[in-house]
């Protein structure tokens, strides 16, 4: 029998399923600790860093926009199936006639749902500071970067032992470095994109004259792309899994 906590999914309509499934997860999401404790935190710096520090709106566009939002979404995103598995949420909804790649995807961007709330307010506030056009890059920036952050390292989590390890290597050595590179290389990384929606170009380093922002809808396209892209890789993943549900 499924934990009584659970509510039935609806079953024959995978759309249907994956919205109603999307919701429930979504308030159990708000209503973790960690979540609270992640908001505590980042509206703490928000204030710090406006109050005391007296940062500038772009230096706080360039934390909330490209700062935060992967941290958050690895530390949202690289647990979800393991913390499904554990606390069995997602393997009665699996037994449900209901193509797992929907569920899965919905309990994916059920964890992007905080990446996005915790930062975009803030980002939109730093953003007025420059202007409506220069909050709506912000808001583009920050929703679509977390939402492919998340996406990105729930895949990795399906993938890897450890993918909180990987995930912080790959923030600092790929994004952080490579995506600071102009040309090719550079255009290889999510921040690059999201620093060319945002119109938040990088500030220090040798290479910070001769970087250019690639084209918008091209930004826009590689962001959406990647989400869509990694959500099917780790969906058809977790299709061909099997779970072991205990009674």
């Amino acid at each position: 029998m499924p934990d009584a906590r659970i509510p039935a999914v609806p079953a024959g309509h995978d759309l249907r399923a994956a919205a109603f499934w999307w919701g429930f997860q979504l308030r159990r999401m708000m209503r973790r600790r960690g979540v609270k404790l992640a908001a505590v935190a980042v509206v703490g710096i928000f204030l710090l860093l406006k109050t005391v520090g007296r940062s500038r709106p772009a230096e706080l566009g360039a934390l909330f926009v490209l700062g935060l939002p992967p941290l958050l979404a690895l530390f949202f995103g690289s647990g979800v199936m393991r913390e499904e598995i554990e606390d069995q949420t997602l393997t009665y909804p699996f037994s449900r006639p209901v193509g797992r790649v929907w569920l899965y995807g919905a309990r994916v961007l059920a964890s992007a749902a905080p990446v996005v709330i915790l930062t975009v307010p803030f980002a939109v506030m730093a953003g007025l500071g420059l202007g409506p056009r220069t909050a709506t890059g912000y808001v583009l920036g920050a929703t679509l970067g977390g939402v492919a952050y998340t996406c990105l390292f729930a895949l990795t989590g399906q993938l890897i032992k450890w993918p909180a390890w990987f995930g912080l290597a790959f923030l600092l050595f790929w994004e952080g470095v490579l995506g600071r590179v102009p040309g090719f290389l550079g255009r290889l990384t999510l921040s690059t994109h999201v620093r060319g929606l945002a119109n938040l170009p990088p500030t220090e380093g040798q290479f910070a004259a001769a970087w250019t922002a690639p084209p918008f809808v091209v930004s826009l396209v590689v962001l959406i792309g990647v989400a869509l892209a990694t959500l099917w890789l780790a969906g058809v993943r977790v299709r061909r899994k099997e779970f072991v549900l205990t009674r």
